[in-house]
């Protein structure tokens, strides 16, 4: 298996035309065995039935379809289905696993999809191509809820509860000054919808995915399963602020509101709130008293307090160690402007947590992040944002376990649509060993937050822990699919590469990364893997390496540990986690779990630290 590789550009063809967005969609269906396949649709149906395939996944079919009969390398598949993308092949062999399961071919049957070895698939099975058969893949309840629609109007009212996808606002001038201000608006809309209980709001990671793509907003709902959608455009001169917004029924495309506001930026507050509210007017939702005072609730009355609060938001969001430095600065400016601003104090402490272990000595940056998390939930405890950062601190520097659960719970109880309290308590779930439970966290926040990177990750951490490792890297590589940059997945595709045997993958994984990122968790994991692989004296050049590196930076001591265990030397493994303890590293918190100190677990300094830390037999659950 060849490890992975960045594809360059074909300079000598022309323009390369991918299956997921043709200039002008084919109108012909393609019919194999039982099975018909739309191209136009992205529909498969099997005797009548859609199957459910990943976008990727039919990517893959319609490429192999349309080629029946004839090889089509591994190389056309990297370079079709993820142009301009870091992905490795082994990506390829994982899709065609799922495809093959998705046509129900037996384990060794070839019914469909034949393998080529070393160079790529053949679509064996024949194919016959009929515009006709166009009408009878329409499902039948798209032409009824359309015929429905032209009968009653654009005042529809779909039944049930209502759902709502915000897009980000448009930056009508692309000026980078105010982008925080086109992302912010967008992102505390989202927020003060989806305290509702009777309105579904997809989460803003899903919706910042689509930051910058001209987008159907009739097109975008019906991907996300949504009622409605909220797309709005902002332009600013000098001090003043116009906005405008349009609110889109998916089901016919109608408008069912516009809005426009023309405001000084001391007014961003006022709008903030008005479109929320006019939201809850159009869609008819029955509001408690509750729900009515939190659409015009205010966090600070200080609109430069808010703008430098949506500048660390905006920052947060970036994860590199200088974007988190930024965040810290905006989020304090916001505190210093107005002190109790409770919002400002729980961003703080997501900041100081995200530098933690990675950038930053646990005990270094902890004790900041619980200042600013306690802070908060001194100012107000009505808000799922600060339960959630409280949360963080009491799991992974207070080693307080019972009390992290239910700061997650409560989050969760305030709102349930907040998605980073349900990925939080599938963490907490995950380094307990309750992974069914995580699973089912992480399902509840998926659905608020489909595009998730986080929610992919934990996945893939939960499968990983089950030694599911097929399902595991589907998971991580969904997460890579939206980010082949973000880094917590990088890692663990390492680690799941490492679990497969294969350590090739996982060291070029982890060379590529820590030639790339500027903290040393990946030249670490890269020690552990020389090591796995028996490349002992690359394994202690990189403990070398990362002795010199500690005289000027932070250097987990538990990332050393696993190094020395892989090498079988238990004793300086032991020392090492020693020195984690003393120094609270997060990462002792995955002692119970983490699949690199099975070969220890027997021992009795590993049972000891087990318990001190609260994960020993005993301990509080």
């Amino acid at each position: 298996m060849k490890v992975p590789k960045k594809r360059q550009k074909n300079s000598k063809k022309g323009p390369r035309q991918t299956p997921t967005a043709p200039s002008q969609p084919a109108r012909v269906v393609y019919s194999f065995g039982a099975f018909h396949l739309n191209e136009a649709e992205r529909l498969v149906l099997r005797n009548g039935q859609p199957v459910p395939l990943t976008p990727k996944v039919f990517d893959i079919l319609l490429i192999l379809v349309k080629s029946a009969g004839h090889l089509v390398s591994k190389n056309r598949l990297l370079n079709e289905t993820w142009p301009e993308v870091f992905v490795d092949e082994a990506n390829i062999s994982v899709n065609i696993s799922t495809l093959r399961r998705a046509l129900g071919e037996d384990a060794g049957a070839h019914q469909y999809i034949e393998t080529v070895s070393k160079c790529g698939y053949r679509f064996v099975a024949k194919v016959t191509e009929n515009a006709e058969k166009m009408i009878h893949l329409e499902a039948p309840s798209q032409r009824q809820l359309a015929s429905e629609a032209e009968k009653s109007g654009p005042n529809v009212k779909h039944p049930g509860f209502y759902s709502l996808a915000v897009l980000p606002f448009n930056n009508e001038k692309a000026d980078q000054r105010v982008q925080y201000l086109a992302n912010g608006l967008a992102e505390s809309v989202i927020r003060n919808l989806s305290q509702l209980r009777n309105l579904r709001v997809v989460a803003h990671n899903t919706m910042f995915r689509y930051q910058g793509k001209q987008i159907d907003p009739q097109v975008l709902g019906k991907e996300l399963g949504v009622n409605a959608v909220l797309a709005g455009r902002i332009l600013q001169l000098d001090d003043q602020l116009i906005v405008n917004t349009e609110l889109i029924d998916v089901l016919n495309g109608w408008q069912i509101w516009g809005g426009r506001y023309h405001k000084s930026l001391s007014d961003i507050l006022e709008v903030e709130a008005e479109i929320s509210e006019e939201i809850s007017v159009q869609l008819k939702l029955r509001l408690t008293g509750e729900e009515k005072r939190s659409l015009y609730r205010r966090h600070t009355e200080s609109a430069e307090a808010y703008r430098l609060y949506l500048k660390g938001r905006y920052h947060w969001n970036k994860f590199d160690q200088d974007s988190l430095k930024h965040a810290i600065n905006y989020f304090t400016q916001a505190i210093e402007i107005d002190p109790a601003y409770p919002l400002a104090y729980a961003g703080l402490a997501d900041s100081y947590y995200r530098l933690s272990n990675v950038y930053a000595p646990t005990r270094e940056a902890m004790p900041k992040a619980k200042e600013a998390a306690i802070k908060a939930i001194e100012i107000d405890d009505t808000l799922s944002e600060t339960h959630a950062a409280l949360g963080l601190v009491k799991l992974c520097f207070e080693w307080d376990w019972s009390a992290a659960e239910s700061e997650f719970l409560r989050a969760i109880e305030i709102n349930p649509n907040y998605a980073v309290a349900h990925q939080r308590l599938a963490l907490y779930c995950n380094m307990r060993g309750r992974f069914e439970e995580a699973t089912e966290e992480l399902e509840l926040a998926l659905a608020i937050d489909p595009l998730s990177l986080q929610t992919y990750w934990g996945f893939a951490v939960s499968y990983l822990l089950m030694k599911d490792h097929g399902r595991a890297l589907v998971e991580i590589q969904k997460a890579l699919e939206l980010d082949g940059a973000y880094k917590p997945a990088l890692y663990l595709l390492g680690r799941i590469y490492e679990a497969m045997g294969e350590l090739d993958l996982a060291m070029d994984v982890f060379k590529t990364s820590a030639a790339a990122n500027d903290s040393p968790v990946f030249l670490a994991a890269l020690g552990h893997a020389f090591a796995l692989a028996r490349m002992r004296r690359d394994a202690r050049r990189t403990l070398t390496l990362l002795d010199k590196l500690s005289k000027d930076q932070y250097v987990s001591p538990y990332g050393i540990a696993v190094i020395h265990l892989a090498l079988g030397d238990k004793n300086l493994c032991f020392s090492n986690l020693e020195q984690a303890y003393k120094t609270r590293c997060e990462m002792m918190t995955w002692l119970k779990i983490d699949p690199a100190f099975d070969s220890v677990r027997t021992d009795a300094r590993f049972a000891n630290l087990l318990q001190r830390v609260g994960l020993g037999e005993g301990s509080s659950q």
